[in-house]
């Protein structure tokens, strides 16, 4: 700013004082108690008995997860160019860049099998930061932050997080809610993650974190142990209610938060369950295509390709220890049959995608946002 403008900010402001949550007693209404006792259910049964068919998906169901995630705070891109950023390890500030780490973080929240803590909140806000701002991964904010408003000063801005000299407590008093154990699972992940993003810890990266944090939560309490949840998926039909539930609890009314996560939670089992699904007929197809030989290095990169829908031949052998010649030579295969098309993603550097698993990702994403409510039979 010139002189002129710094001396037309304003020297005050108000920001939110935020109520400690560490020892309350959440009361709820009875109808939000039986969606969450409805939500808790079809977790529960997705994790046990979709455990089968969700195990070999997990790594595209993180992403899809992370792909709505990152849409509810409106940074889009298409499967195969978030593919490409993460074979490439491309890092910086592009949407595909931001997204990759977005789902490095989902992986660490849904991996942790430690209590969960202030310690691993700054972890996770590192692992989703440290690419495109190293500045700020993993610090609490020194500076205000606010929604709404002005774009120099939070005076007059719809919400202004506390002040930061108050984060250590807060934080501090947030673990100590999200280690109880005598709140109903979804309930806790709900008011921790409401909590985390009125606090708004960080410069940056708030709401991916804080949405993490329900992953963390939830497997922390044994709801979801055999694979991800896809609650942003859930979320992502309509991000409006969902910010405006975050303002509501803000308020002081616990309810349309807690609803809202518990609505999202079932809307994911139904998304879950269609992804995994389509997964299994794709590659059910590719058994039928493909005619080497059942020992043949060809049915290992399948099961690669279904985690992990775009490889180079350098990884592939690496990771598969056979050599760089039998590797092209069956994807060369695997191309004929439509399996993979190739092209050059990096000068002197060739990939390899499976395009029906890359618009499946797409689709899900699309299928995500919208605002019907799914049932089993299709979304």
């Amino acid at each position: 700013m010139s002189t002129r403008a710094r001396a037309k900010q304003p020297t005050e402001y108000a920001s939110a004082l935020v109520p400690f949550i560490g020892e309350a007693s959440p009361t709820l209404q009875p109808d939000t108690l039986a969606t969450v006792d409805a939500a808790t259910i079809a977790v529960a049964r997705f994790d046990t008995s979709q455990a089968a068919a969700i195990i070999p998906f997990t790594p595209l169901l993180l992403r899809g997860e992370s792909v709505a995630s990152s849409r509810i705070e409106q940074l889009t891109s298409s499967a195969r160019r978030i593919m490409e950023a993460e074979l490439l390890g491309t890092a910086g500030t592009g949407n595909a860049a931001l997204i990759v780490a977005s789902t490095a973080q989902l992986s660490a929240a849904i991996n942790r099998d430690d209590v969960p803590s202030e310690a691993g909140v700054l972890q996770m806000h590192r692992l989703l930061m440290e690419g495109s701002h190293p500045q700020i991964a993993g610090r609490y904010r020194s500076e205000p932050v606010w929604i709404g408003g002005s774009d120099t000063h939070p005076v007059g801005s719809l919400f202004t997080a506390p002040h930061h000299r108050h984060l250590a407590m807060l934080m501090s008093d947030l673990e100590g809610w999200m280690q109880r154990r005598d709140v109903p699972a979804l309930v806790l992940a709900a008011i921790a993650h409401a909590q985390f993003e009125t606090i708004h810890p960080f410069v940056d990266g708030n709401g991916r974190t804080g949405r993490a944090l329900i992953h963390t939560l939830l497997r922390y309490r044994g709801l979801t142990i055999n694979g991800p949840l896809p609650l942003s998926a859930g979320i992502l039909s309509s991000p409006d209610s969902y910010f405006a539930a975050l303002d509501n609890y803000r308020t002081g009314e616990l309810d349309p938060i807690v609803r809202l996560i518990a609505d999202a939670a079932l809307r994911a089992t139904a998304l879950g369950t269609w992804l995994c699904e389509e997964l299994t007929d794709i590659r059910s197809t590719w058994e039928d295509t493909v005619t080497a030989r059942r020992d043949a290095t060809d049915w290992r990169i399948l099961d690669v390709l279904i985690r992990r829908p775009l490889v180079d031949a350098p990884g592939l052998a690496a990771e598969l220890g056979v050599s760089a010649t039998n590797i092209r030579k069956a994807l060369e295969r695997l191309e004929d049959h439509g399996i993979v098309l190739s092209a050059q993603v990096a000068r002197n550097r060739r990939a390899w995608r499976a395009p029906e698993i890359l618009e499946l990702l797409d689709e899900f994403a699309e299928r995500a946002g919208r605002r019907e409510i799914p049932t089993e039979t299709g979304l």
